[in-house]
């Protein structure tokens, strides 16, 4: 009988696979790519959140927000959208920001009421994220940012992007010298 119900489970896991991964390959518009990753220091805490959360890909310290990097983070299919998690932790008296990327679906028994329909970072009490928040002991002031996107890797750092449009700005300036060097004057116009 147990052997039953757990081959069930594994059944169902394969079909939650195949159906967010593997199925509808002739219409992708119903599937993204999204980072997958946590912050390294939850992965000793998993065990006490995986009631809330899935496992991601990875558990990186490339996956904070100041040390994102995409080249060592690991995507995965998506069929609702991306989000960012940053969490507000008390660990050992100290405060700690953690970082969950992923999936909407990643986030166990969430309230649908609180995902927004466009791409947005807002503030969310733990006790409003989760539809039976009140089995879980949450206090009045837990909140997480939540960060939702609807794009292809969307869910990547801010500054990297900022970053990225610097190096580019610092580019077409230097290239302005090297091509026009008589100054603004010179410039031909852009378009």
């Amino acid at each position: 009988m147990i052997a039953r119900a757990f081959m069930a489970t594994d059944i169902l896991q394969l079909m939650g696979y195949i159906v967010a991964n593997v199925s509808d390959v002739s219409n992708p518009a119903f599937r993204m790519q999204c980072h997958s990753c946590m912050s390294p220091y939850l992965e000793d805490q998993f065990m006490y959140i995986s009631h809330l959360y899935r496992k991601p890909l990875a558990f990186s310290e490339k996956c904070d927000h100041n040390n994102f990097d995409d080249r060592y983070v690991r995507t995965k299919n998506c069929s609702d959208l991306c989000i960012t998690l940053r969490m507000n932790d008390r660990v050992g008296g100290r405060r700690r920001y953690g970082y969950m990327r992923g999936c909407m679906s990643d986030i166990l028994h969430y309230n649908h009421s609180v995902v927004r329909t466009h791409s947005s970072c807002y503030l969310v009490r733990l006790r409003d994220l989760f539809v039976s928040s009140d089995r879980y002991g949450f206090d009045t002031s837990d909140t997480v940012q939540l960060c939702t996107c609807f794009d292809n890797l969307c869910n990547a750092a801010a500054s990297l992007q900022w970053r990225s449009l610097l190096w580019l700005g610092v580019v077409y300036a230097i290239l302005q010298r090297i091509l026009w060097p008589d100054g603004l004057l010179g410039i031909p116009p852009l378009l």
